[in-house]
């Protein structure tokens, strides 16, 4: 935290600061002002004013930057300050050392910046100017100059915020609000009970505003108000607060209306007041408000196609769950399956055209197939194996160069169901992760297909020859159904060489937990005493076992196997959710890389850790 330089250090320094005349009249034009104006609008004056400012001395320069800095930070109700204050920067960043750098940074402010603002807090008229002012004060003068917080500033911020929450001073709603707020929040800190009754009645006017408004903002007094002992909330108005919510429920929920409803700001309101009804125990209130929200998002998935549909039903159903409902739940259910099952056939296909010349395949196979039949496998292994540090580059560059793919949440869709959610890229790393390694599967699908059709036209190879690699380091007792699977390949059986090695695959995962000295049973759930073998999901979401696996490894067969944002083929399989459209040589040959991975899963998982 920046604590400034010494105040005495400070109070002995000569005056530096000069606020130029261009300035000056910038600041007189708002004091004077006659029609409504907000904080960024002296802002943006301000800014224009320096732009075109002539040789300014040093002084001049500090002085305006002083007067841009005041309008420039933020108030932030919701988000920590790094200064631990009220006021915080527009944004932050980091110098080359790692040190953080803030936008603006109060870093060269000082003792006479404070006095500054001081004598504006004092001399202004205008509520707007004059509350700035002395809350940037009271907020950051210890931070900036030391001392303590002085109480007089805090009260006239709070009168300054409070006049100006009439309509012909602020222009915005919004901008009342957070006037009315701020009071309310100064005034609960220095407990001055008058003020804070003022806030409050003043802010509970512009709640009843926005309810008959009905167009936004209807929430922010009862957000603030409902629970809050310090504000001196009494038994009339949190009732009348609940009964505005009740009354938005009713407005928005009108089915019968389209201009009307809204289930989205339904549901905003129910959840308060389900929250509310809840901790005063009055159950049957909450699950009819959970009942509210169920009929309201089935009617608002009758409106739309079978996409929104299947994406909009799933809270009816969470909905009539926790309302009590669960026939309905399980309607809700049904009709979802089968919506889910009709946005499927809406799905058009994407294809990306790749060109690939034939002298670069030939490049590529000749590095990868050699003489020797053991060094080739090993070179299909690790090529094909996906670099998770190198994924989640470029994951992270999707932020810059896709923003909107990166910010949007996606769903995988099954059948009858939605399969799996992706998050964005900021909110489900790991997810976005997985996708894009299971894209990549994709897209090396035809360098691999050609890397072993090279392999069989250079080596005499046969089942064994794979079987033998996938237990080159003794992971498997029995290669019987190894061989087995990989014949089916050879012959064109697809069908049986992923139901064959699928669990193979598995069974092999498990061997690798053994050799690494760890328990490949738990505690079977149900049956006391009784013992069950590990599962993928057991091994891949283990810290323990997936530190031991490294990240490439890990992320190889959760993304291939094991996580609903990938492939999932052993859940597809182990299920019976597989379909006989999905069975592809694209999948039966990333089970036979999977062998191969076996082979050299040690020298991976040490190299790559």
């Amino acid at each position: 935290m920046n604590q400034g330089r010494n105040v005495k250090d400070q109070e002995e320094m000569p005056a530096n600061l000069v606020i130029p005349p261009a300035i000056e009249e910038v600041i007189l034009s708002f004091e004077q002002a006659e029609t409504p104006f907000a904080v960024h609008d002296v802002h943006q004056a301000l800014v224009k004013a320096r732009q075109e400012l002539q040789n300014p001395t040093e002084a001049e320069n500090f002085g305006t930057w002083a007067e841009i800095l005041a309008f420039t930070l933020v108030g932030s109700r919701t988000e920590a300050s790094p200064w631990g204050t009220f006021f915080a920067p527009l944004g932050s960043g980091a110098h080359t050392d790692g040190t953080p750098v803030y936008f603006p940074d109060i870093a060269d402010a000082n003792a006479e910046v404070i006095h500054h603002w001081t004598d504006r807090a004092k001399g202004m008229k205008c509520p707007v100017l004059r509350a700035r002012y002395a809350d940037l004060v009271w907020d950051m003068g210890p931070v900036i100059a030391g001392g303590h917080r002085d109480p007089e500033m805090a009260r006239s911020a709070i009168d300054a915020y409070l006049a100006s929450v009439p309509s012909p001073v602020l222009p915005k709603l919004h901008d009342r609000f957070e006037a009315a707020l701020r009071a309310l929040d100064l005034a609960c800190l220095i407990r001055d009970e008058e003020r804070t009754a003022f806030a409050r009645e003043l802010l509970m006017e512009l709640h009843r505003e926005a309810v008959e408004a009905k167009e936004g903002l209807w929430w922010l007094a009862y957000d603030r108000l409902i629970q809050d002992k310090n504000a001196g909330v009494t038994a009339e108005e949190r009732q009348e607060l609940v009964n505005s919510m009740e009354e938005m429920v009713l407005h928005f929920g009108d089915t019968s209306s389209p201009k009307k409803f809204n289930p989205h700001a339904v549901q905003d309101a129910a959840t308060r007041l389900i929250q509310h009804y809840t901790r005063l125990r009055q159950y049957d209130d909450a699950r009819r408000l959970h009942a509210v929200v169920a009929r309201s998002f089935e009617h608002f998935a009758a409106l739309g196609d079978a996409m929104l549909a299947s994406s909009v039903l799933q809270t009816a159903v969470n909905a009539y769950r926790d309302a009590g409902m669960p026939e309905d739940s399980k309607r809700a259910r049904v009709l979802m399956q089968e919506r889910t099952g009709q946005a499927r056939e809406q799905m058009a296909s994407v294809t990306t055209e790749i060109k690939i010349s034939r002298e670069d395949m030939d490049k590529f196979c000749a590095a990868i197939v050699v003489d020797d039949l053991g060094a080739t496998f090993a070179h299909l292994a690790t090529e094909f194996l996906p670099n998770r540090k190198e994924i989640e580059n470029q994951v992270r560059k999707t932020m810059e160069e896709a923003p909107l793919m990166a910010h949007m949440p996606q769903e995988i869709m099954a059948d009858d169901h939605v399969a799996a959610k992706v998050g964005s890229v900021e909110d489900d790393p790991l997810g976005r992760v997985l996708q894009q390694t299971t894209m990549r599967f994709g897209l090396s699908d035809i360098w691999l297909e050609q890397t072993l059709n090279r392999l069989f036209e250079t080596h005499s190879v046969v089942p064994e020859h794979f079987a033998g690699w996938a237990n080159r380091l003794g992971i498997f007792e029995d290669v019987t159904f190894l061989v087995e699977g990989v014949r089916a390949w050879f012959a064109g059986d697809l069908v049986k060489a992923l139901h064959v090695l699928v669990p193979q695959a598995e069974s092999g995962l498990r061997g690798i937990v053994g050799q690494l000295g760890k328990p490949v049973t738990k505690a079977h759930p149900a049956v006391a005493g009784a013992s069950v073998a590990l599962t993928m999901g057991d091994i891949l979401y283990s810290d323990e076992l997936t530190e031991a696996l490294g990240p490439d490894l890990t992320l190889y067969f959760l993304a291939l196997y094991a996580d609903p944002r990938g492939k999932n083929l052993r859940n597809q399989v182990a299920h019976g959710l597989i379909k006989p459209g999905e069975v592809s040589e694209h999948v039966v040959r990333l089970l036979i890389h999977t062998l191969l991975v076996f082979g050299v899963w040690k020298e991976l998982a040490e190299k790559r850790r």
